[in-house]
């Protein structure tokens, strides 16, 4: 193991050390910042709601900004007792390392980190670099990168391009990255009815029974075809709940909730028009959220460069890809910066005894040295 690689190893096990479960950061950010400092980074924190985010700069000899972006927080546990090692303690076992953040994702801060220190001891020269990172990702995502975004538009210095260090990878590091993702509109569905008794059903007005035929509707749109890299846009009814839990009470209220994701060929008022479309004539409340716009990242310098340096490392060729759920890459892109994701395999990202080989760790060292070697703005 080479000496650039074992240094991964050592900050991944040291930032999985820290208990951040989201929005906590656990001091992983302080714990960078000093890391950082001795290589000419200067911390600026963004701290909004009880948030805590950071912007690492470090001023380039060549030209060009190229931002690296990530998070500190980590979901829950679960069950402890169900865990092979306790979540926390970063055991590495066999070539592998064990815990919660392995994957995602303090493996791929401790990445870049690692070849950022790699490079700067050899004082080549490189872009100037930014490193990204909030405690609000897991979370809410509402006081996390979107204000570290909007702090660096107010300043004038949005990167060029971005690396996402979420686990983009399926089967071999590199094997996929992440050019963009689908939008996501989310909707809180509240029909309303007259409770009553079951035996009298003339006296009531049964909420269900309402709910039943739009649903129905909504289930049944057709929403287009995939498109331009996209999945399809898919409609999922994520919640149904009604009735006090007697059996012989007509419920008067029906809650279901629509979790929507959306292609380009959609759009947040399309999607409002047609779900309101399905429930007309019926006592309904409807609550859209926008959580999400679609982004991509159109083929170009940017995307070959980082597959070129996938390719140059691994001998992979890259799916450039644009499914999973959503990422704060989307915060970056709305300001118009080109965002790549890319970071180590996500078998495990969520589950109880989260775990990455150690090797992954070497070889996604290795792209990212290549990627800042090669970037040009």
């Amino acid at each position: 193991m080479s000496e650039q690689q074992s240094v991964a190893l050592q900050l991944a096990v040291q930032l999985m050390r820290r208990e951040s479960p989201t929005p906590d950061d656990g001091n992983c950010q302080l714990f960078i910042a000093r890391k950082l400092a001795p290589l000419g980074f200067v911390q600026v924190s963004v701290n909004v709601g009880g948030i805590t985010n950071s912007i690492y700069a470090r001023e380039g000899e060549k030209e060009g900004v190229l931002a690296f972006a990530g998070h500190t927080d980590v979901v829950p546990t679960g069950p402890v007792e169900a865990w092979d090692f306790p979540p926390f303690d970063a055991v590495v076992q066999d070539g592998i390392l064990h815990g919660r953040g392995a994957q995602d994702m303090k493996g791929g801060i401790a990445c870049w980190m690692a070849a950022v220190m790699q490079l700067c001891s050899t004082f080549e020269p490189l872009p100037t670099l930014q490193i990204l990172i909030t405690s609000d990702e897991e979370g809410d995502s509402v006081d996390g990168t979107v204000r570290i975004v909007e702090y660096l538009q107010a300043e004038n210095k949005l990167p060029d391009a971005v690396i996402v260090g979420e686990p983009s990878s399926s089967k071999q590091v590199g094997d996929v990255i992440r050019r963009g993702r689908r939008g996501v509109v989310q909707v809180a569905m509240t029909f309303n009815g007259k409770q009553g008794h079951s035996a009298y059903p003339d006296d009531a007005d049964n909420a269900i029974h309402q709910a039943m035929q739009p649903l129905a509707d909504i289930a049944s749109i057709d929403w287009g075809e995939a498109v331009d890299g996209f999945p399809a846009t898919s409609c999922q009814i994520t919640n149904l709940n009604a009735g006090t839990g007697a059996t012989n009470v007509i419920p008067g209220v029906a809650e279901t909730f629509l979790d929507i994701r959306y292609n380009p060929t959609n759009s947040f008022e399309a999607i409002q028009a047609r779900i309101q479309q399905c429930c007309e004539g019926v006592d309904v409340n409807l609550d859209f959220r926008h959580e999400a716009q679609v982004f991509s990242t159109p083929d170009g310098k940017f995307l070959d460069m980082v597959c070129d340096a996938i390719q140059s490392t691994t001998g992979i060729t890259t799916n450039r890809d644009t499914g999973g759920g959503t990422s704060d890459g989307r915060f970056l892109a709305a300001a118009g910066v080109p965002v790549a994701e890319l970071g180590l395999t996500n078998s495990t990202i969520h589950q109880v005894n989260e775990q990455v080989a150690v090797h992954e760790l070497d070889i996604l060292t290795d792209i990212y040295t290549k990627i800042i070697t090669t970037f040009e703005a």
